[in-house]
């Protein structure tokens, strides 16, 4: 199960539960993930903070009970979490613009969709091999990002790349969560054999527009998107062998030979999904591998 999917899972979770209480801590142990890297997920993906998520969508299905007049105002605030009328009444109008009586008596409309993760990001073409490669997704075609980067060439790139990097994440007290901050990585240059014990790891961190970059050894650049098949890393062992790294592109790569696309000349990438407080990379990974039709020119 990849982040798309994991997200997408949150988000059911919480739509079964608009009427009751919902625990955020239970949100993300359902989405499989720690409390601060839902947070980041969540928002980073959904485009929406979790509690504003929960607050828009219960706003919406209150007001949908407004609209058919199944009860009164009072018993629709109490269903949807709000303690009094005057609560909800505040909430209302801060959303809406008017009071509930207001907006019953006007015959308005407003509406907060449940959003569909996958509907978002997923292409339609997934349905094709979902039996034989259910773990494997064709993404929408992702836009370029703009993002602050370093590389490293030596011996464990991938520690020196990442130290540096989240060194600067935390000397800029960059915030991983309200930033919306999504962090990839890839071999530049890659080993030439598997005997080699130097080469070159950049990691990229997406930023905003508005963030300057000065620093001697982190630069900044646009990241190109492109069409990606994306896979979840089973069995991730951080510091490790990098097998079950491996075995995913490898079946990325088998996927590939059945299917009606053929290798992207974009960047391949690695997104790291799980951080600590300090900017340590932990656990959880999701490999792209860049993606084309059979057949067609890329620029």
């Amino acid at each position: 199960m990849n982040y798309y999917e994991r997200i997408q899972r949150a988000i059911r979770y919480m739509e079964g539960r608009l009427d009751s209480s919902i625990k955020l801590e239970d949100v993300a142990r359902e989405a499989y993930m720690s409390l601060s890297n839902f947070y980041r997920m969540f928002f980073s993906l959904v485009g929406y903070r979790a509690k504003e998520y929960i607050r828009l969508r219960r706003m919406s299905k209150a007001i949908e009970d407004i609209e058919r007049r199944k009860d009164t105002i009072l018993n629709i605030a109490i269903k949807y979490g709000y303690g009094n009328h005057t609560s909800f009444t505040k909430a209302f109008k801060r959303i809406i613009g008017v009071t509930p009586s207001e907006f019953r008596k006007q015959g308005l409309t407003w509406e907060f969709q449940e959003i569909d993760i996958l509907d978002k990001y997923y292409s339609k073409e997934n349905e094709e091999f979902m039996e034989l490669y259910p773990d494997i997704k064709v993404l929408k075609e992702i836009k370029p990002m703009r993002v602050a980067y370093y590389c490293y060439y030596g011996k464990n790139p991938e520690l020196k790349a990442f130290e540096t990097m989240s060194n600067w994440m935390s000397e800029n007290k960059i915030d991983i969560e309200s930033e919306k901050i999504r962090i990839f990585g890839f071999n530049n240059p890659g080993p030439s054999n598997y005997k080699d014990i130097e080469y070159g790891y950049e990691v990229c961190v997406t930023i905003s527009n508005d963030i300057e970059v000065i620093d001697p050894l982190v630069k900044t650049k646009i990241m190109p998107g492109g069409l990606y098949a994306v896979c979840g890393v089973k069995n991730l062992v951080i510091d490790g062998e990098g097998k079950a790294i491996i075995d995913a592109w490898k079946r990325l790569k088998s996927w590939l030979e059945v299917s009606k696309y053929e290798y992207g000349e974009h960047q391949c990438m690695e997104e790291h999904l799980k951080f600590d407080d300090e900017y340590n990379y932990i656990d959880g990974m999701d490999i792209y591998m860049p993606i084309k039709l059979k057949g067609t020119y890329q620029k």
